[in-house]
């Protein structure tokens, strides 16, 4: 069985695991969630690009590299792409040879030459692409803040000169989008963070990731931000209500009519007592009457904790088609499940229950559970709190605690 036929049984396999229809048909936004689905479980950032070249989208005639068809593998629960190439071809039976040692001078040298080029082979193997993890004992890879606040400029210090690949980047944090391509040569590069948070950055050679460095960005109190791309607009002390509720002032809609963007608010400050495999979380909030900047009105509360996130989305239930939930490194698509009982009027004050024991999550609005998800990794300590709406919302109050009955955040406005 050849290259060819053995992708073409990986893909049909990830299809059928996927259940998202034929292939033929996924846009781009599939691409994309398939990046972020692999990433989650394998650690491997495949570009939505490098995933289209797998799938004949973009014409490329090179074969994939190694590196891609071990996380495509990894992916199928096989621990590389040889053990999975071995799964889909029956080993070639192989004939016994005698071997004797030749007797010529020639043929000693021969033998001496073969050696020789197996063991510079072994060297060159272990220096590149394919033995990342010891290439990345190897590898200098930190952070470090220039500032307190927002915007936030950090340095990434790194020594990569060991490291053959054709393309070295540092990303962010999980979005691809937010790379700077770096070089052998370098020994430093800034990028700039314009959102608080609980980032993991990435020093990636050629789609591998080598090492990660935590980057941490808190805010003093509430923040509030227009979600203007690339860089937000931040929200003054006068621009919140942060009495009796926390929403947006006179001056504050007055900015987000002139935008017409999401609007976000940001508490980061970490909790390591609040476990996010034992917790509860209750809020209240709405999506106020008076703005009507999307016919999909939707909130979303995103828990983060050191490892990953838990993100719920609510919307008006003629758009459920059209959310996402995330339980850490399970990935729920609206278009491929029922999340219709996430669909609720937003314009009335909303109970919003968000709790998790033992690898499963679980939802409710008002005292009914509407959602449970399980998860496999561990999600750390809280370090953050946010909240999005599509316009206008408002938040009544937020409470946390580490699953006990005493709530150890309790924040009435």
């Amino acid at each position: 069985m050849n290259l060819q036929s053995i992708l073409n049984n990986c893909k049909t396999e990830i299809e059928q695991k996927l259940q998202w229809g034929a292939a033929e048909q996924w846009q781009n936004q599939e691409f994309e969630e398939l990046s972020q689905i692999i990433f989650n479980k394998t650690g491997v950032n495949l570009s939505h690009t490098t995933l289209k070249r797998v799938w004949g989208k973009v014409k490329y005639t090179n074969q994939p590299s190694i590196s891609t068809l071990d996380a495509l593998a990894k992916f199928l629960d096989c621990p590389n792409w040889s053990a999975y190439k071995r799964s889909q071809e029956a080993s070639p039976p192989t004939k016994k040879r005698k071997f004797s040692m030749p007797g010529s001078k020639q043929s000693v040298l021969l033998v001496a030459l073969i050696i020789l080029l197996s063991f510079s082979s072994w060297l060159f193997i272990t220096s590149n692409l394919s033995h990342p993890e010891a290439l990345a004992k190897q590898l200098l890879f930190e952070a470090n803040y220039t500032a307190m606040g927002l915007p936030n400029t950090v340095i990434f210090s790194f020594d990569a000169s060991n490291i053959e690949a054709d393309q070295l980047v540092i990303q962010q944090s999980w979005d691809r989008r937010k790379r700077i391509e770096v070089n052998e040569d370098q020994t430093k590069a800034t990028s700039v963070y314009y959102y608080p948070g609980y980032f993991r950055s990435k020093f990636v050679a050629d789609e591998v990731v080598l090492k990660e460095a935590d980057v941490y960005i808190e805010t003093d109190g509430w923040l509030g931000t227009i979600n203007v791309e690339p860089v937000p607009i931040y929200l003054t002390e006068n621009d919140l209500i942060k009495s009796e509720l926390l929403a947006l002032s006179p001056s504050g809609i007055e900015k987000l009519a002139a935008n017409n963007k999401p609007v976000s608010y940001h508490y980061y400050t970490a909790e390591k007592s609040i476990s996010g495999d034992d917790f509860k979380f209750e809020t209240s909030m709405r999506y106020a009457q008076s703005n009507q900047t999307s016919a999909c009105k939707y909130a979303k509360v995103v828990l983060h904790f050191s490892e990953g996130a838990f993100l719920i989305p609510f919307v008006i239930s003629g758009c459920v088609g059209e959310i996402n939930v995330l339980a850490m490194d399970n990935f729920i698509s609206g278009k491929q499940n029922d999340l219709s009982t996430l669909g609720i009027s937003l314009e009335d004050w909303q109970q919003i229950g968000i709790s998790s024991q033992n690898k499963k999550l679980m939802v409710s609005i008002g005292n009914k559970e509407v959602l449970t998800a399980n998860y496999k990794m561990d999600p750390g300590y809280l370090v953050g709190v946010s909240y999005q709406f599509d316009g206008m919302g408002e938040v009544d109050y937020l409470k946390l605690s580490n699953g006990k009955s005493t709530w150890q955040f309790n924040e009435k406005f």
